[in-house]
């Protein structure tokens, strides 16, 4: 009866060592703004992991696959996602990047693995010309995609971390609620920071960019390249081809047959 007791509690704890666990910590969620209402998205995804097996899983995902959804399944945790709505704001060049396992104890096998997701956003930032060469860029609320609460506000959770970086040559216009991490706002601002509990009420963020007189020029010449392609592959642009091969060669062909004068 001793043996089988020692040969049951022994059991027990192989499986708790050997079994796969996973569990959600937090996400750190950064968004890289651009001068065109584009954003560049770096996502950490924090895992507890215990268990010798759950570390084999996670080191064996690593090499079989790298998408979401994969990632997903293997853990069995449904927080592994984007944060950004791709129906607002496209999704691109989408890549996940798993991080060496960092282990937590030296007695028991406990580790920590996180998941880097990183990807382009069209269009997060909404853009208006405000006057020649100066650009407003408001932040499409849509575009984020966090937990909200009836009213629709945004609601970051206790284990959400929310960061919105600007490039240097840009001037922050508004921001409300004030990011956690200012206790006024400059223009010169350009890392802005919430974390959970926080309800982002009314959520409402804004930043300048004044173009370059020889950017809109190289915008200008862009932009006439591209309509040009565009004509001439149109159908339209195809019949006025044809129309000018036409008139071409009926002109030379009438000017063959005209005797010069002696």
């Amino acid at each position: 009866m001793r043996g089988l007791f020692l040969f049951l509690c022994l059991a027990v704890l192989f499986i708790n060592l050997t079994a796969a666990t996973f569990s959600y910590e937090n996400t750190n969620v950064r968004i890289y703004a651009d001068h065109d209402g584009n954003a560049h998205v770096i996502e950490k995804i924090t895992l507890r992991i215990e268990g010798d097996a759950s570390a084999t899983t996670y080191n064996s995902n690593i090499a079989i696959t790298n998408d979401i959804t994969s990632w997903k399944t293997r853990t069995g945790v449904n927080d592994i996602r984007y944060h950004i709505n791709p129906n607002a704001a496209p999704i691109s060049n989408l890549r996940v990047i798993p991080q060496p396992l960092k282990k937590l104890s030296l007695i028991n096998p406990s580790y920590e693995g996180v998941l880097q997701i990183e990807y382009d956003a069209k269009g997060l930032f909404k853009g208006t010309q405000v006057k020649a060469r100066t650009y407003d860029y408001s932040i499409s609320k849509d575009g984020l995609s966090f937990g909200t609460n009836t009213r629709g506000d945004i609601v970051l959770e206790d284990t959400d971390y929310l960061y919105i970086i600007l490039p240097d040559d840009v001037q922050v216009i508004s921001v409300d609620p004030l990011a956690q991490n200012l206790d006024m706002l400059k223009k010169t601002d350009k890392e802005f920071f919430w974390k959970g509990k926080t309800t982002l009420q009314d959520f409402r963020f804004k930043y300048r960019y004044e173009k370059s007189l020889k950017e809109e020029v190289e915008e200008y010449f862009i932009n006439l390249k591209d309509s040009f392609y565009g004509f001439i592959s149109s159908q339209e642009g195809i019949y006025a081809m044809i129309m000018f091969v036409i008139v071409l060669a009926t002109y030379l062909v009438l000017k063959s047959k005209v005797k010069p004068n002696e």
